[in-house]
């Protein structure tokens, strides 16, 4: 699921433009013929100096900021912009029509979102959002969003232990973090109310059997919410209003469910940790230490 080898604002290109050792990325399949990236930058280091210069495209790039940053120096088209220490969950918005440059005074740590044009345009019409140009930012100063920090911490863990990264909850999270910057962050765009539905119980029903079918998570938030005539975002704001459990949850559950069943007749933790998808042994078995607090490789299996 690494976007190393695409091109656009991610990933390697990244890594190249902060001068950094790594800057694993993922990438959201859920719109049809356009993707959104998402790159993990880091540096520990201050005063690095400028960054490089990133090629001009119809594109934005949104970052949330995991670490405080006290200072630092921007540039747009060449001219110098008013920055601001940044704090922790700040979302700073990059039209990258234009060119922008930091200088890189403090240490960093950011979760970048590539969002291109294409990829935006299909947010807003599968969202029934009206169509956008840019964001309302100031892009030195940037803007404290609470939301787009929780949702990058809940994607953390798929760049600490890959494994985690299935398609459906990079999907899920990339949909959503973009969906709400559009609503709340966008230029000449007024909100609008719109009407929140729960899931019929034959609805609820075919959304989960399909998940069963699908416990390693290579499945598209898109696939599921056509089954219902929803948006993808409508489908996981009324799956958790419905079952009061968002769809990755639901779908965690039920593979600890299952693996629980396995280990009880018998199958060894390699075993039920392929049959279950896992990428990697030690990622069930975190994943099974942290629902059920016990090892599954343990002498006392449940």
């Amino acid at each position: 699921m690494s976007g190393t080898e695409d091109t656009g604002t991610f990933g390697d290109r990244l890594k190249k433009t902060f001068r950094v050792a790594r800057a694993p990325s993922l990438v959201a399949t859920t719109l049809k013929n356009a993707r959104i990236a998402i790159t993990e930058i880091r540096c520990d280091k201050t005063n690095t100096g400028l960054s490089e210069p990133i090629p001009i495209e119809d594109a934005f790039l949104m970052t949330v900021q995991l670490r405080e940053v006290p200072a630092h120096d921007m540039f747009i088209d060449g001219k110098q912009v008013r920055t601001a220490h940044l704090p922790v969950g700040t979302t700073n918005f990059y039209d990258l029509r234009s060119s922008p440059v930091a200088n890189s005074i403090s240490a960093f740590n950011h979760i970048s979102f590539y969002v291109p044009r294409a990829a935006l345009t299909a947010i807003t019409e599968k969202e029934g959002l009206p169509p956008i140009d840019a964001f309302d930012h100031d892009p030195g100063v940037g803007v404290w969003d609470p939301i787009l920090h929780n949702l990058v911490r809940a994607i953390l863990p798929a760049f600490r232990s890959p494994g985690l990264a299935n398609q459906l909850f990079v999907d899920h999270l990339t949909v959503a973090a973009t969906a709400h910057a559009v609503r709340y962050h966008a230029c000449t765009f007024r909100q609008k109310d719109r009407r929140e539905r729960s899931l019929s119980s034959s609805e609820v029903s075919r959304t989960q059997e399909k998940l069963s079918e699908h416990l390693d998570g290579n499945l598209r938030l898109e696939e599921l919410s056509d089954e219902c005539g929803l948006s993808p975002l409508e489908l996981a704001f009324a799956f958790q209003e419905t079952v009061g459990s968002s769809i990755h949850k639901w779908r965690d559950d039920l593979r600890i469910e299952r693996a629980k069943r396995l280990l009880a007749r018998g199958y060894e933790v390699e075993t039920v940790s392929e049959l279950l998808g896992y990428e990697r042994v030690s990622d069930f078995v975190a994943g099974f230490v942290r629902k059920v607090g016990i090892d599954p490789r343990g002498p006392t299996r449940q």
